[in-house]
This record gives structure tokens, C-alpha cells and sequence, in this order.
């Protein structure tokens, strides 16, 4: 399955579902998936659930999938040219500047 089909029939089961309006509510319930998958880093039905919830808020803000896509890679060169600093207490490094 390609990730515009499954942004498809997850934004069908969703509006079914749940008929909610924009981003929001998916972008709350996501957050308290990420604290579900920060419990069980090892357990892949977790990310599944971020990964639902994140395809279909994109969906309710306007973002294909195939847009999604795009700008991720566009975004991953950005940080692939910056300088990045020591982690943190929760080994979180983040980015200090740009390359010159």
C-alpha cells in the first residue's frame, strides 16, 4: 500500500468515525500517542498510531500525502546542512546553526 492510498482510507474511516473539523483534535490526540510510544519505544502499534493521527491531521490541514512527502525530504536537506549541538538530558540534539 502506498502512503496516499492509506492517507485516503484513513481520512475515509476518519470522517466516518469521528466527523470532527481541521487538525486540531488529531494533533491533541497525537500528542498523547507520542507519551504512549515514549512508554514502549520498542513497540511498532504505537508508532502506527502517531503515524494515523499525523497523516490525518496533515489531511485536515490540506497536506497530501505526496506533499507530506516533499516537504520532509526538502526539510531533511535544511537539517542536513546545519550544525547540531551536544544532547540533552533526554538526548535531544538540536540544531545550533546553518553550515557556512
Amino acid at each position: 500500500m502506498d502512503i496516499v492510498k492509506l492517507q485516503q482510507e484513513i481520512g475515509e474511516w476518519s470522517e466516518a468515525t469521528f466527523d470532527d473539523i481541521g487538525p486540531t483534535p488529531k494533533l491533541h490526540h497525537l500528542k498523547k500517542e507520542v507519551e504512549e510510544v515514549l512508554q514502549a519505544p520498542l513497540d511498532r502499534v504505537e508508532y502506527a498510531d502517531c503515524l494515523i493521527l499525523l497523516l490525518d491531521a496533515a489531511r485536515k490541514a490540506g497536506i497530501s500525502a505526496d506533499e507530506l512527502l516533499e516537504v520532509t525530504y526538502e526539510k531533511l536537506q535544511v537539517n542536513k546542512r546545519r550544525l547540531w549541538g551536544e544532547p540533552d538530558e533526554n538526548g535531544v540534539v538540536h540544531h545550533v546553526a546553518m553550515h557556512a
